[in-house]
């Protein structure tokens, strides 16, 4: 009965449909936690889920008085701030679920599964008397489970590469560089047969652009050229589709996952998706020696582009216990993953300081005139990358464990090629003719080194207290005063607390 009070409260709250409350008393399991989070950083330009360090090692010379600071993509108003230590207090990873049992329909049992997480107000940069945070849905799914292993489900959920997922403290580990993060409305199909899972889905194309081109007008005043709009993946008429198979069976006996036993496990993962960019027009640069070099003008080509992406994930238990009891078992989790185009699959670096989905290479001398800047055509490419993680994790006791992860994500393929001529009036400004142009800093690789300790003292309390090092290598080189680097690291410590119910 006190469950039922509980839920009708908390229904009313985030406002859900009337036609829930029909289920019958016994029909709802209320479920999520509460999770406190603080944490020091290094550096002042990292979010808290640590998906890239924005800012050089050398940000930390101030604007010389009367000079203006550079105006390529590499260049801001450099401050000491940036590489100044901060820290921050959270609970907005806190969350709220439920699951809905509902009748058997087409021999099928039904369930409904509802998440919300309050953390719909952005990253909090500043402290204040009171921190509110909105809510965010995170699931909301129905499925219909038959026998012999078949199910259906709709609505919003993981993407099929989330599995598996590393046990850390900050929330959504290893962003872009090891571990995608993808929800998504869908529709997927399971069978379960034996040790074996099949599943296959379609969901919403990615549609976030990167690299922005503006539009170009004719003689006529109307758009010859769009430019980069809105929904690139809609656009290109197909929905995301994505296919697994998974293999789990206790072979030889099992490790800790999230505090309970499992057994080997071994899964697969292919995505693929088409995009559509407009073509226009736009300055962009290009390799320098200490900076990128430009601006210059292009005129990108309109493409449909395929993002791909390949993973293949193993649980293995490497000390094992044939019982409920984790003391002394010890577990390893690997995952690799190549592709191309990542953030149509969650696995790419989104920040606001850059954005390294995608670039342009050199095409043609095709618009030498005026009306176009004497702009050269390019054709966009889709950034390669391939990457991954591996978690070690050992249980000294059934309250005290530890987890080392290392991750990390790389891009290849990127063209350095020259052509002369782009360097040479009138055929183009480039200044050191490389085919290779962009509008932001793009970022090569990311690695990450993650330690720590958890203690929990009972099913319904999780502590942790940790250490991250987290590295981010640009493609080029920044001349900040006297200083030139490419790279950005941060260190951090961090502990959490959680109350699961």
């Amino acid at each position: 009965m006190k469950k039922t009070i509980i839920f009708l409260t908390l229904l009313a709250m985030v406002a859900l449909p009337a036609s829930a409350m029909a289920a019958k008393t016994g029909d709802f399991e209320i479920g999520g936690y509460i999770k406190f989070h603080t944490w020091w950083d290094s550096t002042s330009t990292i979010s808290k889920d640590m998906i890239s360090v924005n800012s050089r090692n050398n940000d930390v010379v101030g604007v010389i008085p009367g000079s203006v600071p550079g105006t390529g993509p590499t260049f801001t108003a450099s401050t000491r701030q940036l590489t100044q230590g901060r820290w921050q207090f959270t609970a907005r990873n806190t969350r709220l679920n439920f699951k809905i049992k509902g009748p058997d329909v087409l021999g099928a049992k039904t369930q409904g599964f509802l998440e919300i997480v309050f953390d719909g107000s952005g990253l909090q940069v500043s402290n204040s008397i009171t921190t509110p945070m909105t809510p965010r849905l995170r699931h909301a799914i129905f499925r219909f489970d038959w026998p012999g292993g078949w199910q259906l489900m709709m609505g919003q959920y993981w993407g099929l590469t989330q599995n598996f997922w590393p046990d850390t403290v900050q929330h959504g580990p290893l962003l872009a560089h090891g571990m995608p993060l993808q929800r998504v409305p869908q529709i997927r199909v399971s069978y379960s047969p034996g040790p074996w899972t099949f599943t296959a889905m379609a969901c919403a194309p990615e549609d976030s652009a990167d690299n922005a081109v503006g539009p170009v007008q004719n003689v006529f005043g109307t758009f010859w050229l769009p430019g980069t709009g809105a929904l690139p993946g809609q656009r290109a008429t197909i929905p995301q589709l994505q296919a697994s198979v998974q293999y789990e069976k206790d072979l030889w006996g099992k490790a800790a996952f999230f505090g309970k036993p499992r057994g080997f496990a071994a899964n697969v993962v292919a995505c693929v998706q088409r995009s559509k960019y407009d073509g226009g027009q736009t300055n962009a640069a290009t390799w320098g020696q200490n900076d990128y070099a430009g601006a210059f003008g292009i005129i990108e080509r309109s493409q449909t582009l395929t993002p791909w992406y390949v993973q293949a994930t193993m649980f293995i238990p490497v000390l094992p216990t044939q019982t409920k009891d984790l003391k002394g078992t010890a577990s390893l989790q690997v995952q690799a993953y190549v592709g191309q185009g990542l953030r149509a699959f969650g696995n790419e670096v989104l920040t606001a300081a850059n954005s390294s989905n995608s670039y342009f290479v050199y095409d043609s001398f095709g618009n030498q005139n005026v009306a176009l800047g004497n702009a050269n055509t390019y054709r966009r490419k889709l950034m390669k990358r391939y990457g991954g993680y591996a978690q070690a994790q050992y249980w000294f006791n059934n309250q005290w464990y530890m987890s080392y992860l290392f991750g990390f994500g790389k891009a290849f393929d990127v063209n350095y090629d020259r052509n002369p001529l782009l360097a040479t009036v009138p055929f183009g400004t480039n200044p050191g003719g490389y085919e290779f142009a962009t509008t932001t800093d793009l970022v090569r690789d990311i690695f990450e080194h993650n330690v720590t300790l958890f203690y929990r003292p009972s099913a319904n309390f999780k502590f942790g207290l940790a250490y991250v090092y987290l590295k981010t290598t640009y493609f080029q080189r920044a001349t900040k005063g006297s200083q030139v680097d490419d790279v950005g690291e941060n260190h951090r410590i961090q502990f959490a607390g959680w109350f699961y119910f």
